[in-house]
């Protein structure tokens, strides 16, 4: 049985705030004295970015985190924190 939680638009943002950090940092490694080779680890990473960036950002679309009850239950002992259920709403813990 697995568990399934639908992130709310307030911890999607989270992702969003720190993918715009990460992204900035990202850009300004991308040498223009180098040639696209050089930089294509880096062009492929900020493309991606901008396209999780979309995802997260754009509020019609539900983004789920889906976990094996059994990791649901041991998640505290492996990250020392209680998976999290963020509210009543918006929320949704359902069992497939």
């Amino acid at each position: 049985m697995k568990k399934t939680v639908n992130l709310p638009q307030a911890q999607k943002q989270i992702i969003v705030d720190a993918l715009n950090a990460y992204q900035t940092t990202v850009r300004s490694l991308i040498s223009p004295r180098c040639s696209p080779t050089e930089n294509q680890e880096l062009i492929y990473k900020d493309f991606d970015m901008t396209c999780l960036l979309g995802m997260f950002k754009d509020t019609d679309i539900d983004i789920r985190v889906e976990l094996p009850e059994a990791l649901h239950d041991s998640f505290v002992h492996k990250h020392g924190v209680d998976f999290p259920i963020y509210s009543t709403e918006g929320v949704s813990f359902r069992e497939n």
